[in-house]
């Protein structure tokens, strides 16, 4: 299809980096990392807020223009309402999507989509916040045209905005299809090879876990992060958090749940125990 090849083109359109990147020095100066960011990503709610909170100026917006379209003049106010509440939902819609797309790290190609995803965006709301001002002052037919063409530019940013996610895999968990196994001790390694300070890989049913020996207690919890797809065994160890190595994302090594984002899936997590010098695992119900 024409508009995959489009897109292909726009993922390996270099010539954005320097933009991508200044605009994600801004984000970072007026959004750093912390609480805040951090209920932008979504982490309280246990997945990305962007795609919820997206629904809400595409609905308001469609629905002005099924008014426009039915030509009932008793139906203009109703119109201009909603035009104008889709204007005011634009910007915790923006400021969700540009604290995910700040994250992206060493990923370019997200990165490219997702600033014309964004300028896409804007020019829409831009020309619904001309089609509201139009409609205010009795130029109806200057405000339904305007909204007739942010209807196509939306189109074109929903269509990006879609691509990012199920291409790109933006906001995805990256461990949601991973089975909650093994229900039984499972024996995963010798506990004289993974006894030594710092974090250890292990696989238990093909999955990559990570282990831990701390003041005594082991931790384990599943090893790639629900972010990115990063492998957290090769990460830093924070106090009882692991530290993501790719986006920073911090996760607890005893229960698996998000300390700080831009993760907002929790890691599964396991019980271990050492039996005969060998280190069992078993899923944590």
């Amino acid at each position: 299809m024409w508009w995959s090849k489009l897109t292909g083109r726009l993922e390996r359109a270099s010539a954005l980096d320097p933009v991508t990147d200044t605009v994600e020095r801004g984000v970072h100066a007026v959004l750093p990392r912390g609480p805040a960011k951090d209920a932008l990503h979504g982490v309280w709610l246990g997945h990305a807020v962007h795609p919820l909170l997206v629904t809400v100026p595409i609905g308001l917006w469609t629905g002005a223009l099924l008014l426009d379209l039915t030509g009932d003049p008793g139906r203009r106010r109703a119109a201009q309402t909603l035009v104008g509440a889709g204007v005011l939902a634009v910007a915790p819609t923006a400021a969700t999507g540009l604290a995910d797309w700040s994250e992206l790290g060493l990923f370019r190609r997200p990165k490219r989509v997702g600033l014309v995803h964004a300028l896409a965006n804007g020019l829409t709301a831009g020309l619904y916040a001309a089609s509201w001002l139009a409609r205010r002052r009795g130029d109806q037919a200057r405000g339904t045209g305007l909204a007739l063409v942010g209807a196509g530019t939306m189109a074109v940013g929903g269509y990006l905005g879609g691509h990012l996610s199920y291409s790109e895999g933006v906001g995805v968990n990256r461990n949601a299809d991973v089975s909650p196994e093994p229900a039984d001790w499972t024996d995963v390694a010798a506990e004289a090879d993974v006894q030594a300070p710092g974090l250890h890989r292990v696989e238990v049913g093909g999955e990559p876990v990570l282990l831990n020996l701390h003041a005594g207690r082991w931790r384990a919890i599943h090893a790639r992060c629900s972010h990115y797809g990063a492998p957290l065994d090769t990460g830093t160890v924070d106090g009882d958090c692991v530290i993501c190595p790719w986006h920073g994302s911090a996760f607890s090594l005893e229960h698996g749940g998000v300390e700080r984002g831009p993760a907002t899936s929790p890691q599964l997590s396991y019980d271990v125990r050492v039996t005969g010098g060998r280190v069992q695992l078993r899923v944590r119900r």
